[in-house]
């Protein structure tokens, strides 16, 4: 039954993308547009959970002003399916360009030390295109997490690294691959929003404790690089910009309360972007699933 399962989900995933592919983007868009639109009321998957988290994320908001937000959450989450389903069609030149309008200093400065570069990023705005404009300028390994569907994993890997990025597996030989990337004096992207259970450092986060992956920090002070966050923000002519920022690695203090203070500062970052753009952000997440024993 299982695989019945995957070859149906994997065929109706085929089949979006053939339809979608015979109309422009700006087209695709729109129809994406109207299936948010019905999927909020109509199939609320986690609605009421993106909801919740908005509130207890802006409690001076209105329920009226959260209402809002929870819909173009699924507005914006839409959008950036379209867009990723359509990288297949772009060059990498249009790739690169999607992001004409950011700043690269920060990177190109970082990579100079030879040491690569932890780039720490979050689902916000469209996480893989931001993945895909770096590597169409340096070179670029994405840490993605396998999908329970193997037949869509492979597409969307195909999707990925198809003009772009090397993918790494989150799996027991990950610091391996990492720190193999890092000698390369590559950048080594990871998405660090998500609930990291039991083994994650609990750092503040919209006035609440989350589980925060160490990984991220760990790998650049075991390897010695720089560590780097950065977030796309969509403008309104459908393009991208991304502000990197470093964040300083502490000296003097243990290596477990290092990573503390550097995901920490992560999760200050990745909140201001949320405060500035909170609809961006991927809210279907339950960031606050594991709670700190004492």
């Amino acid at each position: 039954m299982r695989k019945i399962k995957h070859y149906i989900e994997y065929i109706s995933l085929r089949t979006v993308m053939f339809f979608l592919y015979l109309m422009p983007v700006k087209a695709a868009k729109k129809i994406g547009l109207l299936i948010a639109e019905f999927a909020f009321y109509f199939v609320p998957v986690r609605k009421k959970h993106v909801i919740e988290s908005l509130t207890i994320a802006f409690p001076s908001k209105n329920r009226k002003e959260i209402f809002k937000i929870a819909k173009d959450v699924y507005r914006q989450f839409v959008i950036t399916v379209v867009e990723f389903i359509f990288f297949r069609k772009m060059t990498g030149e249009e790739i690169k360009n999607m992001y004409e309008d950011s700043d690269f200093k920060l990177m190109e400065e970082s990579l100079k030390q030879g040491k690569g570069a932890v780039l720490l990023s979050g689902h916000f705005g469209n996480w893989e295109l931001l993945a895909k404009s770096f590597a169409q300028r340096y070179p670029t390994s994405v840490i993605v997490a396998q999908q329970s569907n193997p037949m869509v994993d492979k597409l969307m890997n195909e999707t990925r690294t198809i003009k772009g990025f090397n993918t790494i597996y989150k799996d027991s030989l990950v610091f391996r691959a990492v720190s193999r990337a890092l000698k390369r004096n590559e950048f080594v992207a990871i998405l660090a929003d998500q609930d990291a259970g039991r083994q994650g450092v609990f750092v503040p986060f919209f006035g609440r404790l989350a589980s925060t992956a160490k990984g991220p920090a760990a790998f650049a002070l075991r390897c010695g690089c720089p560590i780097i966050a950065a977030f796309a923000v969509r403008k309104p002519d459908g393009k991208y910009k991304t502000v990197p920022v470093e964040i300083k690695k502490p000296e003097g203090v243990e290596e477990e309360k290092a990573i503390e203070m550097i995901m920490a500062e992560y999760s200050r970052i990745l909140q201001k972007q949320i405060e500035e753009y909170p609809s961006y952000w991927f809210w279907f997440h339950r960031r606050w699933k594991t709670k700190k024993q004492d």
